[in-house]
């Protein structure tokens, strides 16, 4: 149930396509640029080990019901220009369809993208997918800048983790407020890794945002989350917001669980019969588009 974070298990595969062939399978493609100087070897195979935690973060998030997870290989190696070009790819497997396997590269890669734009969590990712970014994206060691593609057939546009991604992934993962509040999702991923006085921590998935909240345990309550492993929680506590209003990090003082999936909202025809002229005689759907035209 604990997770430690293991050294990436990244394996050629026998036959590598080149490029310009014609790829059979989804794959991520990332990009070092580099600059004077060759890229240390330390900063390549630690750029490599995280993006490979985030892609197994974001396939947690993504798939939390699912047990059998990816085993990322190396598809392809290249060295275009300035750049080495690696391209991964999860492991076919039998008790997984490939697009629920290689889902979790799209998410990465729109990530990258949104944050060149806004300081928000991007969906499917943790705070720790985030952070991950500033580290990938660091320039040093030969390194100038990292960018990452999602390749299906042909190669996407590439999205470099630059500074200005960067810098919105920082504040994108900084509580800005900070109040008592509530958070409703899908205990998982619990750290063995201790902060402070052996307080640990969960990630809470809310499926209506598609994103995940880390939740920091006291000590004395992990007894308590063993109980409601993977199942709908309410946690409450000391919540941090971002700027953007997104709560990114809540200090649990209390675990209540919650019914399997949320409740199914009332029927609109349900609604309509408080006031069944509402709508003027038309369907709802006539009214919809009649109010999208206005």
């Amino acid at each position: 149930m604990a997770q430690l974070e293991r050294a990436p298990r990244l394996m050629v595969l026998p036959y590598q396509s080149r490029y310009g062939e014609a790829m059979s399978a989804n794959a991520l493609e990332v990009r070092l640029r580099e600059g004077r100087e060759r890229v240390d070897l330390a900063r390549y195979t630690d750029t490599l080990t995280q993006v490979q935690h985030a892609l197994n973060e974001i396939d947690h998030v993504f798939a939390r019901q699912k047990t059998t997870r990816p085993e990322w290989i190396v598809q392809d190696l290249g060295h275009d220009g300035q750049e080495l070009v690696v391209r991964l790819t999860a492991r076919e497997t039998p008790r997984r369809d490939e697009a629920s396997l290689l889902a979790s590269i799209d998410a990465l890669v729109s990530g990258v993208e949104q944050l060149q734009e806004t300081p928000e969590v991007p969906q499917y990712y943790t705070a720790a997918t985030v952070e991950r970014l500033l580290r990938i994206g660091k320039p040093g060691k030969g390194v100038q800048e990292v960018s990452l593609a999602a390749v299906s057939g042909v190669t996407g546009p590439h999205f470099p983790v630059s500074e200005p991604v960067r810098e919105h992934a920082r504040l994108a993962v900084t509580g800005t407020q900070i109040s008592l509040g509530s958070v409703a999702g899908w205990i998982d991923q619990m750290s063995v890794r201790r902060l402070d006085k052996g307080v640990s921590s969960v990630s809470l998935f809310d499926p209506s945002t598609r994103r995940a909240v880390l939740g920091l345990l006291p000590a004395g309550m992990q007894t308590v989350v063993e109980s409601m492993w993977r199942k709908r929680v309410l946690a409450r506590g000391k919540v941090w917001r971002n700027d953007r209003g997104q709560i990114v990090k809540i200090e649990i003082e209390h675990l209540e669980p919650l019914p399997e999936e949320p409740e199914a909202p009332a029927p609109v025809s349900e609604l309509l019969g408080i006031a069944p002229d509402w709508l003027g005689g038309q369907s709802v759907d006539d009214y919809i588009r009649e109010t999208r035209r206005a």
